[in-house]
């Protein structure tokens, strides 16, 4: 049986690929952004990307849907995987690692992740519980600074180590976040700077930092 005059018969579907829904849609996108057929950007990947790729899967946030990519004997994974990492070559920055490189990353993250617990648990144990209250005291706040006592620092001292204690106990990023010690190191770096500003001149505090007497 032939088709009517002027009406091309539609080629054969070929096989398909169970896919996710955006991931289709970003795949016919980029063929169409290279005036190609899946098939043929399909025959490309497969080509041009190693083995071991990371299969994205039959399913992503929009749902499932099915992917036409012509004939290839390559398994369902290995179609996925090649099409994926062509997606992430059409950004300008991106390389294609192998998969046995791949994961050699994935365990190291996870071990600097495990580290990273370990040393949280190790800095909270060894850092010092916030004191009761506000801190009000100089003497206080030259101990909470690490300052063997109020005499032996002065203003860029002071802003120096709050920068280096900030990271530490900052509510939102501190490896030991600790809303209360955050704001007890802000209310000793403002109580140790007017200690300075106010006193460092008077012969006092030239006399007990070791100095002459002014």
């Amino acid at each position: 049986m032939t088709a009517p005059e002027g009406i091309r018969p539609s080629p054969p579907a070929g096989r398909t690929v169970p896919c996710g829904a955006r991931f289709r849609a970003a795949v016919l996108a980029l063929a169409a952004a290279r005036g190609i057929g899946v098939p043929m950007l399909v025959a490309a990947a497969l080509l041009l990307v190693p083995e071991g790729a990371a299969d994205p899967g039959g399913r992503d946030s929009d749902g499932d849907a099915l992917l036409e990519v012509g004939e290839t004997d390559a398994g369902d994974d290995r179609i996925r995987g090649a099409l994926a990492a062509a997606l992430a070559l059409a950004d300008p920055g991106a390389r294609i690692l192998p998969g046995e490189d791949v994961r050699k990353l994935e365990a190291a993250v996870e071990t600097l992740g495990y580290r990273n617990k370990t040393l949280a648990h190790a800095l909270q144990r060894l850092s010092f519980q916030p004191l009761d209250g506000r801190i009000t005291q100089v003497r206080d706040a030259a101990q909470l600074f690490g300052f063997v006592n109020e005499w032996c620092f002065d203003e860029d001292q002071v802003r120096r180590r709050f920068r280096e204690l900030a990271p530490v106990y900052h509510p939102d990023t501190g490896i030991v976040a600790c809303r209360e010690r955050m704001g007890q190191l802000i209310d000793a770096r403002n109580l140790l700077v007017h200690h300075v500003r106010s006193v460092y001149g008077s012969g006092d505090w030239m006399a007990r930092r070791g100095g002459p007497s002014a």
